[in-house]
């Protein structure tokens, strides 16, 4: 048996250079493109399927966690708050009356800031937002390895149709959820073993007759959600864990994933049930992370480098933090940025970055130091001069520090999953398997 293969060097043609580039087109990797776009620099953006969103469309997770608090209180501004209005923006949304663009808090909520939102149309705003900012969007490729000098990584290795080729840019931001970047420039990094949580759509032809006089298209549809729960005890399941940063752990992944879809589907299969589509990406919750020049931690405190205060959307009350600018970066590459799940946070602020406004937020903050770092001469990220970006960040809405009355915040686990007070309405979780 062959275990290695020696080829011949071969010249790669470079086929585009960018200011900023972005390698992973999920939610996270839009909205950093979206930030530098908007502060002048050119930029490409990289996907590796043929649609932008990531878990949010290709993955099926298309709730818009809620971005406020449960107490009124909005925790997420800027672009978190303005990508809930992009997913929804066409077909059908859930974003309450009382949660007007811009608005920091409302006395008793009816509901929580948040949204579904439907998946194509979705894509299709995405779309049209990149274009719009003038974002090279490069569709079908995927990235293969990273081209090192010293401590600067001056661009990336892909393939796609046209065969093998590089990319190069002054600043790189590693929105690909799995830290593929960071990791095969050297960077630490950390990995982890996920449960098989499956979501996928159907449509019951009972259910349809039930709910056809709302005159809502989004209550024809259900949600199902096969596989395991994070909020519940998992350690007598049969249901194997997954790492998600190797072929034998994504590919168990899809076919368990799978294997459960076809179960529900064997026990009901019937002629006024049909499943509307399966996801198009392993639904993996967190795979590799960066170890970065900082931890994201959750001390309640005020942190002097914050740019920006975030929250776990699931909790209700939900703890406000600071997130650090450090756990953006790199101790040692000095051009390379990371954004949405892969940031450095470790054990439950994992947890915290992995929601899509955590990443849309992280996102906003990766493009905009990129921006930054870009007009104070091309500096090493590690010492960006911190104030312009919280300034910069905070005119776009964001909130960099937590009000007093939010300090030393409740930080305990407290997963909620109630689809009235958590924003995720007509999920079926009757086919989950332990």
């Amino acid at each position: 048996m062959i275990e290695q293969l020696i080829r011949e060097e071969r010249r790669t043609p470079v086929a585009g250079v960018c200011d900023i580039l972005v390698v992973g087109g999920g939610l996270a990797g839009v909205s950093a493109a979206a930030a530098a776009a908007r502060l002048g620099k050119q930029v490409i953006l990289l996907e590796k399927s043929i649609a932008l969103g990531g878990l949010a469309t290709l993955g099926h997770v298309c709730v818009y966690l809620p971005i406020c608090d449960g107490q009124g209180n909005r925790v997420f501004g800027g672009q978190a708050e303005e990508f809930l209005r992009i997913c929804a923006k066409y077909s059908y949304n859930t974003i309450p009356e009382c949660w007007q663009p811009g608005t920091k808090h409302v006395e008793m909520p009816a509901k929580r800031y948040s949204s579904e939102f439907n998946i194509p149309a979705c894509i299709l705003a995405l779309d049209e937002l990149t274009e719009d900012l003038g974002i090279q969007v490069i569709f079908d490729t995927v990235f293969c390895d990273v081209i090192l000098e010293g401590d600067r990584c001056r661009g990336v290795i892909v393939e796609n149709k046209s065969g093998r080729s590089a990319y190069l840019a002054d600043y790189i931001v590693d929105a690909s959820g799995d830290a593929d970047v960071c990791y095969r420039a050297g960077c630490r990094c950390e990995s982890l073993p996920n449960i098989v949580s499956h979501w996928t759509y159907e449509i019951d032809t009972e259910h349809i007759r039930e709910n056809l006089d709302s005159g809502e298209a989004r209550k024809l549809i259900r949600m199902r959600w096969f596989g395991l729960r994070p909020d519940a005890d998992n350690s007598k399941t049969e249901i194997p864990q997954y790492y998600g940063d190797t072929v034998e752990g994504v590919n168990g992944y899809i076919r368990t994933s799978r294997k459960l879809a076809l179960d529900y589907l064997k026990k009901n299969d019937r002629p006024g049930l049909a499943m509307l589509t399966l996801p198009f990406m392993p639904q993996f919750r967190m795979t590799r992370r960066l170890i970065g020049l900082e931890e994201f931690l959750l001390h309640g405190e005020h942190v002097p480098n914050s740019v920006g205060v975030v929250c776990h959307s699931m909790e209700n009350p939900a703890a406000h933090h600071e997130f650090p600018y450090g756990a953006l970066i790199d101790s040692r590459v000095e051009n390379l940025l990371v954004a949405g799940r892969m940031v450095s946070a470790g054990g439950y602020a994992w947890e915290i970055a992995r929601t899509i406004p955590c990443c849309v937020f992280t996102g906003q903050a990766a493009g905009t130091a990129a921006a930054l770092a870009l007009d104070q001469g091309k500096r090493p990220l590690q010492a960006l001069d911190v104030a312009p970006l919280q300034k910069t960040l905070e005119d776009t809405g964001v909130e960099i520090h937590m009000e007093e009355k939010f300090l030393h915040g409740v930080s305990e686990k407290k997963f909620n999953h109630n689809p009235k007070e958590s924003g995720m309405s007509g999920i079926q979780l009757d086919t989950l398997a332990y």
